[in-house]
């Protein structure tokens, strides 16, 4: 029989179950006994899954080289949900993830499209590199549909913990715009969404934020 600790997740375990026995026989007699068992140990807290939507800089990544576009930030971040889903998934073996990508407002929608699935797919390559199973990840895009409007985007970005750079400030459709460059992970069947926050303090914010399209050379491949 399995034994159920009475003391509350995540803290050390102390106590002492009792178990009380009874017998019987055919001929009358019984019995009754009572055993103790000393139960020690401690209770693992659920693993955290860090969950941040990604960036993306302007028109990144390109029909040629699909691998570029995704910034040592973004990689970084991506890392840390790999391994925390990585252990998750220990308690939850049916967790999956479902990425969703965006593009901005500019170009057609058949570009955007394109777009859009490429960046999905630079995801989930980059998860499935760090240990991440391809079967436990799940992709959509959306090219220029579904945008962020800019209220939600001045909400969240009063919500953002990281301050804005002064450059930014006086240009909200720059900022606007990269907010719809991204995707949005889930964490399944929790539907537990990731937090839209740009990553303001990031050392490769500005190349994310510009409107313009950035050179390859600054945003080569970064693993």
């Amino acid at each position: 029989m399995p034994i159920t600790p009475t003391q509350a997740e995540n803290s050390t375990i102390n106590e002492t179950v009792t178990y009380t026995l009874n017998a019987t026989n055919t001929c009358g007699g019984s019995e009754t006994k009572t055993a103790a068992i000393h139960v020690t140990g401690s209770i693992e807290p659920i693993p955290d899954v860090l969950l941040q939507s990604v960036f993306f800089p302007t028109d990144y990544p390109t029909e040629k080289s699909p691998e570029l576009g995704l910034l040592r930030s973004q990689q970084e971040f991506l890392t840390a949900l790999a391994t925390g889903f990585r252990k998750y998934l220990e308690y939850d073996p049916d967790a999956k993830l479902s990425l969703s990508a965006y593009a901005d407002e500019r170009g057609s929608n058949p570009f955007n499209q394109s777009l859009s699935e490429r960046r999905v797919e630079r995801v989930k390559d980059f998860l499935v590199s760090r240990g991440i199973a391809q079967d436990k990840i799940e992709v959509s895009s959306f090219g220029k549909e579904k945008p962020l409007d800019k209220t939600a985007v001045t909400e969240l970005q009063s919500q953002n913990p990281n301050p804005v750079p002064g450059n930014r400030v006086k240009n909200p459709r720059a900022t606007w715009l990269a907010y719809n460059r991204r995707v949005d992970i889930v964490l399944l069947p929790k539907n537990q969404e990731s937090r839209r926050l740009y990553p303001n303090s990031a050392p490769d914010s500005d190349i994310l934020w510009q409107i313009a399209k950035p050179g390859e050379s600054a945003v080569g491949q970064d693993q």
